[in-house]
Protein backbone atom coordinates (compact mmCIF):
# COMPACT_ATOMS: atom_id res chain seq x y z
CA UNK A 1 0.00 0.00 0.00
CA UNK A 2 1.12 3.22 -0.75
CA UNK A 3 2.20 5.46 2.32
CA UNK A 4 0.59 8.64 3.10
CA UNK A 5 -1.97 7.83 0.24
CA UNK A 6 -4.95 9.05 2.42
CA UNK A 7 -3.03 12.27 3.20
CA UNK A 8 -4.66 14.51 0.72
CA UNK A 9 -2.37 17.75 0.08
CA UNK A 10 0.61 17.82 2.35
CA UNK A 11 2.74 17.47 -0.63
CA UNK A 12 5.61 18.86 1.42
CA UNK A 13 5.00 16.79 4.69
CA UNK A 14 4.53 13.71 2.60
CA UNK A 15 7.98 14.16 0.87
CA UNK A 16 9.74 14.77 4.02
CA UNK A 17 8.14 11.58 5.77
CA UNK A 18 8.08 9.39 2.88
CA UNK A 19 12.32 9.99 2.51
CA UNK A 20 12.31 9.09 5.84
CA UNK A 21 10.86 5.77 5.64
CA UNK A 22 12.09 5.42 2.22
CA UNK A 23 15.36 5.32 3.10
CA UNK A 24 15.18 4.00 6.58
CA UNK A 25 16.21 7.05 8.78
CA UNK A 26 13.45 7.78 10.14
CA UNK A 27 14.01 9.58 13.60
CA UNK A 28 13.26 8.60 16.57
CA UNK A 29 10.86 11.40 17.45
CA UNK A 30 8.94 13.70 14.97
CA UNK A 31 6.60 17.08 16.03
CA UNK A 32 3.56 17.07 13.21
CA UNK A 33 2.65 20.46 13.31
CA UNK A 34 -0.72 21.70 12.07
CA UNK A 35 -4.19 22.79 12.08
CA UNK A 36 -6.87 20.63 13.26
CA UNK A 37 -7.99 18.33 10.40
CA UNK A 38 -5.41 18.92 8.45
CA UNK A 39 -4.08 15.05 8.40
CA UNK A 40 -1.43 14.94 11.35
CA UNK A 41 -3.24 11.88 12.98
CA UNK A 42 -3.44 9.86 9.74
CA UNK A 43 0.57 11.08 9.10
CA UNK A 44 0.97 9.06 12.77
CA UNK A 45 -0.76 6.36 11.84
CA UNK A 46 1.17 5.38 8.63
CA UNK A 47 4.50 6.08 10.08
CA UNK A 48 3.49 3.90 13.12
CA UNK A 49 2.38 1.28 10.32
CA UNK A 50 5.65 1.63 8.39
CA UNK A 51 7.42 0.95 11.41
CA UNK A 52 5.51 -1.98 12.76
CA UNK A 53 4.27 -3.64 9.40
CA UNK A 54 6.57 -6.40 9.34
CA UNK A 55 5.39 -7.39 5.18
CA UNK A 56 6.67 -4.85 3.13
CA UNK A 57 9.99 -3.42 4.31
CA UNK A 58 9.85 0.56 3.74
CA UNK A 59 6.17 0.50 4.38
CA UNK A 60 3.35 -1.19 4.86
CA UNK A 61 0.74 -3.64 3.56
CA UNK A 62 -2.34 -2.19 5.49
CA UNK A 63 -3.74 -5.83 5.77
CA UNK A 64 -1.61 -7.65 7.94
CA UNK A 65 -2.57 -8.58 11.74
CA UNK A 66 -0.42 -5.03 12.79
CA UNK A 67 -1.97 -2.91 10.20
CA UNK A 68 -5.61 -3.33 10.87
CA UNK A 69 -5.19 -3.34 14.97
CA UNK A 70 -3.49 -0.21 14.25
CA UNK A 71 -6.11 1.38 11.75
CA UNK A 72 -8.21 0.17 14.91
CA UNK A 73 -6.51 2.28 17.46
CA UNK A 74 -5.62 -1.12 19.79
CA UNK A 75 -2.63 -1.98 18.86
CA UNK A 76 -0.40 -3.27 22.22
CA UNK A 77 2.93 -1.74 21.19
CA UNK A 78 1.09 1.76 19.14
CA UNK A 79 -0.50 3.78 22.11
CA UNK A 80 -2.30 7.17 21.77
CA UNK A 81 -1.76 9.76 24.71
CA UNK A 82 -4.73 12.42 25.01
CA UNK A 83 -4.70 14.78 27.03
CA UNK A 84 -7.43 14.57 30.19
CA UNK A 85 -8.96 15.67 33.84
CA UNK A 86 -8.50 13.87 36.72
CA UNK A 87 -12.25 12.92 36.68
CA UNK A 88 -12.04 11.39 33.05
CA UNK A 89 -13.06 7.81 32.63
CA UNK A 90 -11.65 5.25 30.93
CA UNK A 91 -15.03 4.54 29.27
CA UNK A 92 -15.22 8.15 27.40
CA UNK A 93 -11.58 7.73 25.86
CA UNK A 94 -12.62 4.54 25.10
CA UNK A 95 -15.76 5.47 23.16
CA UNK A 96 -13.60 8.77 21.72
CA UNK A 97 -11.88 6.35 19.94
CA UNK A 98 -14.57 3.94 18.72
CA UNK A 99 -15.85 7.25 17.14
CA UNK A 100 -12.96 8.28 15.48
CA UNK A 101 -12.60 4.55 13.85
CA UNK A 102 -16.07 4.50 12.42
CA UNK A 103 -15.89 8.11 10.75
CA UNK A 104 -12.19 8.60 10.76
CA UNK A 105 -12.54 12.21 11.51
CA UNK A 106 -13.46 12.75 15.26
CA UNK A 107 -10.73 14.56 16.79
CA UNK A 108 -9.32 12.98 20.03
CA UNK A 109 -9.99 15.62 22.50
CA UNK A 110 -12.39 15.15 25.67
CA UNK A 111 -14.37 18.48 26.41
CA UNK A 112 -13.44 20.73 28.81
CA UNK A 113 -9.74 22.02 30.86
CA UNK A 114 -7.46 19.05 29.31
CA UNK A 115 -3.70 18.45 29.47
CA UNK A 116 -1.14 15.86 29.92
CA UNK A 117 0.32 14.96 33.50
CA UNK A 118 3.25 13.66 34.48
CA UNK A 119 1.54 10.03 35.96
CA UNK A 120 0.61 9.48 32.11
CA UNK A 121 4.57 10.46 30.99
CA UNK A 122 5.30 8.17 33.52
CA UNK A 123 3.18 5.45 32.64
CA UNK A 124 4.68 5.70 29.13
CA UNK A 125 8.16 6.01 30.02
CA UNK A 126 7.27 2.32 32.41
CA UNK A 127 6.07 0.82 29.13
CA UNK A 128 9.25 1.40 27.34
CA UNK A 129 11.22 0.13 29.61
CA UNK A 130 9.52 -3.32 29.01
CA UNK A 131 9.54 -5.74 25.53
CA UNK A 132 7.00 -4.36 23.44
CA UNK A 133 3.89 -6.78 22.98
CA UNK A 134 4.32 -8.47 19.26
CA UNK A 135 8.12 -7.80 18.57
CA UNK A 136 8.52 -4.71 16.43
CA UNK A 137 8.87 -2.30 18.97
CA UNK A 138 6.69 0.55 20.04
CA UNK A 139 5.51 3.62 18.73
CA UNK A 140 4.21 6.73 20.77
CA UNK A 141 1.48 9.15 19.68
CA UNK A 142 0.67 12.16 21.93
CA UNK A 143 -1.66 14.08 21.08
CA UNK A 144 -1.99 18.02 21.17
CA UNK A 145 1.15 18.09 22.64
CA UNK A 146 1.09 22.00 23.49
CA UNK A 147 -1.35 20.67 26.42
CA UNK A 148 1.83 19.29 28.33
CA UNK A 149 1.88 20.35 32.32
CA UNK A 150 5.63 21.31 32.55
CA UNK A 151 6.40 18.76 35.06
CA UNK A 152 5.05 16.12 32.27
CA UNK A 153 7.13 17.51 29.62
CA UNK A 154 10.18 18.01 31.17
CA UNK A 155 10.22 14.04 32.42
CA UNK A 156 9.83 12.97 28.72
CA UNK A 157 13.26 14.89 27.89
CA UNK A 158 15.40 11.98 28.42
CA UNK A 159 13.07 9.94 26.84
CA UNK A 160 12.91 12.44 23.31
CA UNK A 161 16.56 12.29 23.37
CA UNK A 162 17.68 8.93 24.15
CA UNK A 163 14.67 6.40 23.52
CA UNK A 164 15.10 2.93 23.98
CA UNK A 165 15.64 0.91 20.91
CA UNK A 166 12.84 0.37 18.05
CA UNK A 167 11.02 3.59 19.31
CA UNK A 168 9.08 6.11 17.76
CA UNK A 169 7.27 9.15 19.48
CA UNK A 170 5.36 11.24 17.79
CA UNK A 171 3.92 14.59 19.33
CA UNK A 172 0.46 15.92 17.61
CA UNK A 173 0.03 19.60 17.56
CA UNK A 174 -2.08 22.95 16.35
CA UNK A 175 -0.11 25.11 18.03
CA UNK A 176 3.53 24.47 18.19
CA UNK A 177 4.60 27.85 20.04
CA UNK A 178 2.76 26.19 23.01
CA UNK A 179 5.67 23.77 23.73
CA UNK A 180 8.92 24.12 25.44
CA UNK A 181 11.95 25.04 23.54
CA UNK A 182 13.25 21.64 25.59
CA UNK A 183 10.81 19.15 23.82
CA UNK A 184 10.86 20.91 20.51
CA UNK A 185 14.45 20.73 20.19
CA UNK A 186 14.50 17.10 20.33
CA UNK A 187 12.51 16.24 17.90
CA UNK A 188 11.87 16.95 13.73
CA UNK A 189 9.36 19.17 12.88
CA UNK A 190 7.15 18.46 10.12
CA UNK A 191 4.48 21.11 9.09
CA UNK A 192 1.51 20.48 7.69
CA UNK A 193 -0.05 23.73 5.79
CA UNK A 194 -3.65 24.51 5.00
CA UNK A 195 -5.01 23.12 1.45
CA UNK A 196 -6.62 25.20 -1.27
CA UNK A 197 -9.92 25.71 -1.61
CA UNK A 198 -9.93 23.48 -4.54
CA UNK A 199 -8.73 20.98 -2.65
CA UNK A 200 -10.58 20.67 0.14
CA UNK A 201 -13.82 20.72 -2.19
CA UNK A 202 -12.65 17.44 -3.91
CA UNK A 203 -11.80 15.99 -0.44
CA UNK A 204 -15.27 16.44 0.78
CA UNK A 205 -16.91 15.39 -2.81
CA UNK A 206 -14.49 11.89 -2.32
CA UNK A 207 -15.76 11.50 0.69
CA UNK A 208 -19.33 12.33 1.51
CA UNK A 209 -20.40 12.11 -2.10
CA UNK A 210 -21.93 15.62 -2.04
CA UNK A 211 -22.48 18.25 -4.94
CA UNK A 212 -20.00 20.67 -5.48
CA UNK A 213 -22.16 23.58 -4.25
CA UNK A 214 -22.73 22.43 -1.08
CA UNK A 215 -18.98 21.09 -0.76
CA UNK A 216 -17.85 24.75 -1.63
CA UNK A 217 -20.32 26.25 1.23
CA UNK A 218 -18.71 24.32 3.40
CA UNK A 219 -15.36 25.12 2.16
CA UNK A 220 -15.71 28.76 3.00
CA UNK A 221 -16.09 27.58 6.85
CA UNK A 222 -13.32 25.13 7.08
CA UNK A 223 -10.02 27.76 7.23
CA UNK A 224 -8.30 25.34 4.67
CA UNK A 225 -8.49 21.95 6.83
CA UNK A 226 -10.40 18.94 5.04
CA UNK A 227 -10.65 17.40 8.22
CA UNK A 228 -13.00 20.75 9.78
CA UNK A 229 -15.38 20.61 6.64
CA UNK A 230 -16.06 16.53 6.80
CA UNK A 231 -16.98 17.28 10.76
CA UNK A 232 -18.66 20.59 9.14
CA UNK A 233 -20.72 18.59 7.12
CA UNK A 234 -21.33 15.73 10.22
CA UNK A 235 -23.14 18.21 12.08
CA UNK A 236 -24.89 19.85 9.47
CA UNK A 237 -26.18 16.03 9.23
CA UNK A 238 -26.86 15.49 12.34
CA UNK A 239 -28.36 19.28 13.59
CA UNK A 240 -30.86 18.21 10.11
CA UNK A 241 -32.19 14.81 11.36
CA UNK A 242 -32.33 16.32 15.21
CA UNK A 243 -34.44 19.45 13.76
CA UNK A 244 -36.51 16.91 11.61
CA UNK A 245 -36.94 14.00 14.44
CA UNK A 246 -38.59 17.33 16.50
CA UNK A 247 -40.60 18.64 13.84
CA UNK A 248 -42.12 15.13 13.30
CA UNK A 249 -43.07 14.62 17.22
CA UNK A 250 -44.51 18.08 17.52
CA UNK A 251 -47.32 16.93 14.93
CA UNK A 252 -47.11 13.00 16.00
CA UNK A 253 -50.86 12.44 16.94
CA UNK A 254 -49.95 9.44 19.10
CA UNK A 255 -48.29 11.95 21.92
CA UNK A 256 -50.02 13.92 24.32
CA UNK A 257 -48.98 17.54 25.39
CA UNK A 258 -47.66 16.58 28.30
CA UNK A 259 -45.21 13.63 26.49
CA UNK A 260 -44.64 16.88 23.99
CA UNK A 261 -43.13 18.95 27.20
CA UNK A 262 -41.23 16.01 28.81
CA UNK A 263 -39.18 15.52 25.23
CA UNK A 264 -38.65 18.86 25.08
CA UNK A 265 -37.39 19.04 28.71
CA UNK A 266 -34.82 16.36 27.64
CA UNK A 267 -33.70 17.76 25.08
CA UNK A 268 -33.12 21.46 26.48
CA UNK A 269 -31.52 19.95 29.80
CA UNK A 270 -28.82 18.33 27.01
CA UNK A 271 -28.32 21.25 25.00
CA UNK A 272 -28.43 23.55 27.47
CA UNK A 273 -29.17 27.64 26.86
CA UNK A 274 -26.89 28.17 24.07
CA UNK A 275 -27.75 24.92 22.22
CA UNK A 276 -31.38 25.66 22.25
CA UNK A 277 -30.96 29.23 21.22
CA UNK A 278 -29.28 27.80 18.15
CA UNK A 279 -31.70 24.40 18.02
CA UNK A 280 -34.53 27.48 17.71
CA UNK A 281 -32.43 28.99 14.54
CA UNK A 282 -32.36 25.64 13.04
CA UNK A 283 -36.00 25.03 13.59
CA UNK A 284 -37.17 28.34 11.85
CA UNK A 285 -34.29 27.29 8.77
CA UNK A 286 -36.48 23.89 8.50
CA UNK A 287 -39.81 25.96 8.58
CA UNK A 288 -38.16 28.27 6.01
CA UNK A 289 -38.09 25.36 3.61
CA UNK A 290 -40.83 23.42 4.54
CA UNK A 291 -42.54 26.74 3.79
CA UNK A 292 -41.17 26.87 0.21
CA UNK A 293 -41.82 23.12 -0.33
CA UNK A 294 -45.37 23.73 -0.13
CA UNK A 295 -45.11 26.47 -2.87
CA UNK A 296 -43.28 23.42 -4.98
CA UNK A 297 -40.13 25.51 -4.54
CA UNK A 298 -36.85 23.79 -3.51
CA UNK A 299 -35.66 23.88 0.23
CA UNK A 300 -32.57 26.33 0.61
CA UNK A 301 -30.56 24.07 3.65
CA UNK A 302 -31.18 20.67 2.48
CA UNK A 303 -31.95 18.31 0.03
CA UNK A 304 -35.87 17.16 1.41
CA UNK A 305 -38.25 18.26 4.29
CA UNK A 306 -40.30 16.02 6.03
CA UNK A 307 -43.86 15.45 4.74
CA UNK A 308 -46.46 16.23 7.62
CA UNK A 309 -50.32 15.68 6.72
CA UNK A 310 -51.98 18.85 8.04
CA UNK A 311 -48.96 21.38 8.64
CA UNK A 312 -50.13 24.32 5.99
CA UNK A 313 -48.58 27.60 5.63
CA UNK A 314 -50.57 29.43 8.17
CA UNK A 315 -49.41 26.37 10.85
CA UNK A 316 -45.71 27.44 9.54
CA UNK A 317 -45.80 31.19 10.38
CA UNK A 318 -47.78 29.95 14.07
CA UNK A 319 -44.50 28.22 14.07
CA UNK A 320 -41.85 30.46 13.26
CA UNK A 321 -43.26 33.00 15.70
CA UNK A 322 -42.86 30.79 18.31
CA UNK A 323 -39.15 29.74 18.08
CA UNK A 324 -38.30 33.44 17.78
CA UNK A 325 -40.36 34.03 20.98
CA UNK A 326 -38.82 30.99 22.24
CA UNK A 327 -35.22 32.82 21.54
CA UNK A 328 -36.14 35.41 22.85
CA UNK A 329 -37.66 34.40 26.11
CA UNK A 330 -33.94 32.57 26.46
CA UNK A 331 -32.08 35.55 26.21
CA UNK A 332 -33.98 37.00 28.54
CA UNK A 333 -32.93 34.17 31.37
CA UNK A 334 -36.03 32.05 31.06
CA UNK A 335 -35.59 28.65 31.67
CA UNK A 336 -34.34 26.82 28.14
CA UNK A 337 -37.01 23.71 29.63
CA UNK A 338 -39.99 25.98 30.14
CA UNK A 339 -39.50 28.30 27.18
CA UNK A 340 -38.46 25.32 24.73
CA UNK A 341 -41.77 22.85 26.47
CA UNK A 342 -43.95 26.46 24.97
CA UNK A 343 -42.82 26.71 21.90
CA UNK A 344 -43.24 22.98 21.15
CA UNK A 345 -46.27 22.64 22.69
CA UNK A 346 -47.71 25.63 21.05
CA UNK A 347 -47.11 24.42 17.64
CA UNK A 348 -49.12 21.54 17.86
CA UNK A 349 -52.40 22.18 15.29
Amino acid sequence: MRMFSSLKGQEQAKAILLSAVESQRLAHAYILAGGHGSGRLTAALDMAKARICPEVPQGFCGFCKQCLQIDALNHPDVRITIPQMKTTKDEEKVSLFKARVKDGITPLRIPGNTYISINQMREMIHRLSRKSYEGYGYVEIIYDAHRFRKEAANAILKTLEEPPDGTLIILITSRISGMLPTVRSRAHTVRFGRLTAAMVEEVLMERTGVSREEASKLTLSADGSPGRALMLNKKKKKVQNQVEEIFEQIFDRTLGDMEIAAYAEIRARKLGRDGVITLCQDMIYLIHDYRRSLTGAKPLTRETVPVILGVDDETCQRMEKLFCICQQRLNANVSPSMAFSAAMVGSRI
